[in-house]
């Protein structure tokens, strides 16, 4: 069975940076794990119907979990925006019997702007920065301070969870 732990948050929040750190601790401390970086699907042209490709996002997760499993990466960390049910139950619905466990990366509105600011050096920063914005707003999941160390968020993270 997958145990599945979701990093989200808004843009800027450090989800990529604390996953990253998450699977270097996890190697450290030997524990197998495999982890998905950023959003499942992002197509271009956009679908009307599906703007932000949910249908494409569940396929290509109901395909990737199994292959990790097979592998024997029983542990999976998910880093992408979960600012709605719906996009959590795109994971449940593509991991069925996994276990999931959703944290939410929060940091000040300046420090959000800030590391995109450095991050962002394209003309989508207008775009990052208003999305983040608004899911900020979100409130699913349980609240983990990213106003420290990545370092310290990692161990944070794991320690609630339970791999470490």
């Amino acid at each position: 069975m997958l145990d599945v732990v979701i990093l989200t948050g808004p843009g800027g929040v450090g989800k990529s940076s604390v996953a990253f750190e998450c699977m270097n601790v996890l190697e450290e401390a030997g524990v197998s794990a495999a982890m998905i970086d950023g959003e499942l699907a992002y197509v271009s042209p956009k679908d009307p119907r599906d703007p932000f490709a949910y249908r494409i996002a569940e396929a290509a997760l109901r395909v990737l979990g199994p292959v990790y499993e097979t592998a024997g990466k029983t542990r999976l960390l998910l880093a992408r925006v979960m600012e709605d049910t719906e996009q959590l139950a795109i994971v449940e619905r593509a991991l069925p019997g996994a276990r999931v466990r959703l944290l939410r990366l929060v940091a000040h509105p300046e420090t959000i702007r800030h590391r995109l600011r450095s991050r962002e050096i394209g003309s989508g920063l207008a775009w990052h920065e208003q999305r983040s914005a608004e899911i900020s707003v979100s409130r699913l999941g349980e609240s983990v301070d990213a106003e420290r160390d990545v370092v310290a968020i990692a161990r944070d993270v794991l320690a609630r969870v339970g791999w470490v």
